[in-house]
């Protein structure tokens, strides 16, 4: 379809070419919307249609598309909500802790604050190692420094980065951040807030819980915290905080094995409740739970923001490789360490 249509994006009107993805049109305008992967996975440019209609290339979720896939046809109108804008800053790790099992906490502390809404998350690089996507999240007592970044973490054998911590990667490592990105954050509102979490994607959820409780105690609150390891449902005294302020809709469950009361044994979508249509939920974890979650919501006209954690894809590189094969990389390079340095960086120039 050729042609140009009238797009007004948060007020701006501009001549939007037909077949431009929302966010090309916005570009080629000089707005830039939120966006991070592109690719239709993050949720970061999911923005509501006012007016008119798009091409959602199959991502409408009521009135709300995916500006990164749906495309421009015709005249209308779009809205997303203000959020920071995306920075860079640097840092270095201050600390890991162990939560529980295979979680472990890791505190960072950055040159310049990253101003992020609860529920947001930023790319990490630790200083050789690819950038992984982490969710900023409080202590387990609801706490945290301005200049500080926390993250949850769960270790496995086979991770890249979560292998490393605690091993190549410790107190003192260098950190480059840059965030925050993600559409499922805190807003403003009325009605029940549920809050739906499996593994580390109780690190949003309880970003959110906290500035809940804290700037809207009159709503309502239900959490469900899941995990396959019983092991791993580390969020036990995080509970007990929600608790202490008048939460008392919560459910702790494990599907590996019998957890310790009163923590239940089962999957999170055993327990989930028959959702109303003022509700507001927020689900962060595994996508098939996401999903689940998100499309019973939509059922009953309920508003739904998701954060699915997806598997990385990145492999080690070769210097990585023969790092990890050390035991890491030395605070202090040695001369040895150096000629490998250089052997694998020749290596990786001619394999490019």
């Amino acid at each position: 379809m050729s042609g140009k249509s009238r797009l007004t994006i948060n007020g701006k009107t501009i001549a939007a070419p037909n077949g431009l993805t929302l966010i090309e049109a916005g570009l080629q305008a000089g707005l830039v919307m939120p966006q991070d992967c592109c690719t239709g996975q993050c949720q970061t440019c999911r923005v509501d249609v006012l007016s008119g209609s798009v091409d959602a290339k199959g991502t409408a979720e009521g009135a709300s598309v995916l500006a990164c896939q749906a495309c421009v046809t015709g005249d209308a109108e779009i809205h997303y909500d203000p959020v920071p804008a995306v920075m860079k800053t640097g840092g270095s790790v201050i600390a890991i802790n162990d939560l529980g099992g295979e979680i472990v906490e890791v505190i960072i502390e950055v040159t310049k604050p990253v101003p992020y809404l609860p529920g947001q998350y930023v790319k990490v690089a630790f200083s050789g190692f690819p950038a992984r996507d982490f969710s900023p999240t409080l202590t387990l007592n609801g706490l945290r420094e301005i200049n500080q970044l926390i993250f949850h973490i769960r270790r496995t054998a086979d991770g890249l980065v979560s292998s490393a911590l605690g091993g190549a990667i410790k107190a003192g490592h260098r950190v480059k951040v840059t965030g925050p990105y993600g559409h499922a954050f805190l807003r403003q509102g009325e009605g029940r807030i549920v809050l739906i979490s499996t593994g580390t994607g109780f690190a949003p959820i309880w970003s959110i819980a906290v500035a809940a409780r804290l700037g809207q105690p009159h709503r309502p609150l239900t959490l469900i915290a899941s995990a396959r390891d019983p092991r791993n449902l580390y969020m036990r005294e995080s509970c007990d905080w929600l608790a202490r302020h008048g939460v008392e809709d919560i459910v702790l469950t494990a599907s590996g094995a019998n957890p310790l009361p009163p923590a239940r044994h089962g999957r999170a979508s055993a327990y989930l409740p028959s959702f109303r249509a003022t509700d507001t939920v927020y689900v962060a974890g595994t996508p098939g739970l996401v999903d689940l979650v998100r499309s019973a919501a939509q059922d009953v006209g309920a508003k739904c923001y998701s954060d699915p954690f997806l598997p990385s894809t990145s492999q080690p590189t070769i210097g990585m490789r023969i790092r990890r094969f050390l035991g890491g990389k030395p605070s202090k390079p040695s001369p040895v360490h150096a000629q490998i340095e250089t052997l694998a960086a020749s290596l990786a120039r001619e394999k490019t």
